[in-house]
């Protein structure tokens, strides 16, 4: 034996590496070398990951032309039943370019004589607006209207009551009308002067429907925007109504206006809307990508997302039960009641095609023609006093339920 003694930690000659002594045992330990190409390949996924991603989003883009939906009713890219986008397809199937817009200056800059201009909700427009409007050269559609005054626009016909959704025939001369036969549609109608075509009429002589000829270019309108969406075209004589009066040129301008467009006319007539910078979609989606690539890239693992059940799920009718025992215990019959009529008049006016924005005169009006009530007794039951106990607040729950399901029956 000799005397020189090995150190533990030492390896011996022909050892693998480096090793420590744990527990009494020698274990060997991992070069450092080894965990390099780990993580290298680790990096090397992620990136792959992100550039897939990427990719995936970019062609998602490109397939989509930079289109957006929209929630607007008759908005052309709105898919919903209140939107208009089944309209926009078939007439682009049919080789008519529809084209959104949203700024008045935007619809100035692309007016052109052999141009349909559908204008949506053209009374909400201010008078810059509508002046601007009546000198283009194009042809105009005014698609959904209320009661508010659009005088500046055009003097030739103006919105009227009209009666409930029903099928109406054209009775009228226009070819578009007759190609149509019957549409299903409501109030409201439509009246002008002499020279006004006035089509599907109502009980009372407005229309549901109107063309004239106007600075040389022909008017249509459609007060009831109902034929045009999604729900309504496959209605009777819908389709072939909205696709024969928007279809005329091969191009349509579709506007649908933006309430906070600045657009405003100078002393001289001359548009005075600020110039505002847009990036392009194809631009917006490039750094959103860019953006969820630097999230993704920078953004740190939190682990597993751990579910964790609701302590307790609350259904409908126990808050609205929990509601009414708050205005009893309040005392809050006029609340109540003023919650009620609204209720009822919100989904009696829906039925009847009613806009939110009729008066009580109108609103009184209609219902009269729905439900042969008189016009004294309707205005109490909607319009009347306040409810003061229980006694009267379930009287009045009971009298609007009751004429409700007179308007269904009607």
């Amino acid at each position: 034996m000799s005397g020189t003694t090995t150190d533990p930690g030492t390896p011996a000659a022909g050892a693998p590496g480096p090793s420590i002594v744990a527990r009494g045992r020698r274990v060997d330990a991992p070069e450092a070398a080894d965990s390099a190409p780990e993580r290298t390949n680790r990096r090397t996924v992620i990136v792959i990951v992100v550039a897939v991603v990427v990719l995936i989003l970019a062609a998602v883009a490109l397939g989509r032309g930079g289109q957006s939906r929209s929630d607007i009713p008759l908005a052309p890219n709105n898919p919903a039943p209140e939107g208009a986008r089944a309209a926009a397809q078939i007439l682009g199937e049919h080789g008519v370019d529809v084209t959104l817009a949203t700024r008045t200056s935007a619809v100035l800059a692309q007016d052109a004589a052999d141009t349909t201009l559908v204008i949506v909700g053209a009374d909400e427009l201010n008078s810059d607006q509508m002046t601007a409007l009546a000198d283009t050269q194009a042809d105009v559609v005014l698609l959904g209207l209320g009661y508010a005054s659009f005088e500046d626009l055009t003097w030739a016909v103006q919105v009227e009551a009209g009666g409930t959704q029903a099928a109406r025939s054209a009775e009228c001369d226009d070819p578009d009308a007759e190609a149509a036969g019957t549409i299903d549609t409501a109030g409201p109608g439509i009246s002008g002067l002499s020279r006004v075509e006035i089509c599907f009429p109502f009980e009372e002589g407005a229309g549901a429907y109107a063309v004239w000829q106007e600075a040389g270019r022909t008017w249509r309108a459609l007060p009831n925007g109902f034929p045009a969406s999604n729900e309504g075209l496959a209605l009777e004589g819908n389709a072939a109504l909205v696709l024969r009066a928007l279809g005329q040129h091969e191009q349509l301008l579709w506007y649908v206006p933006d309430p906070n467009d600045p657009f405003t006319l100078d002393d001289d007539g001359v548009a005075t809307a600020p110039q505002t910078f847009f990036l392009p979609d194809a631009v917006v989606y490039q750094l959103l990508m860019v953006a969820l690539a630097v999230v993704i890239w920078r953004g740190r693992r939190l682990g597993r997302v751990v579910v964790e059940p609701l302590p307790v799920v609350v259904r409908a009718a126990e808050t609205t039960r929990g509601r009414g025992r708050l205005y009893r215990r309040a005392g809050a019959h006029a609340h109540a009641g003023a919650a009620l009529r609204a209720g009822t008049l919100a989904r009696v006016g829906a039925r009847i095609g009613l806009p939110t924005s009729a008066n009580p005169d109108q609103v009184i009006d209609s219902l009269v023609r729905a439900t042969g009530r008189s016009p004294d007794e309707l205005e109490h039951l909607l319009y009347g006093p306040p409810p003061t106990d229980d006694a009267s607040l379930v009287a009045l729950t009971q009298a609007l339920d009751t004429m409700e399901s007179e308007v269904h029956r009607a």
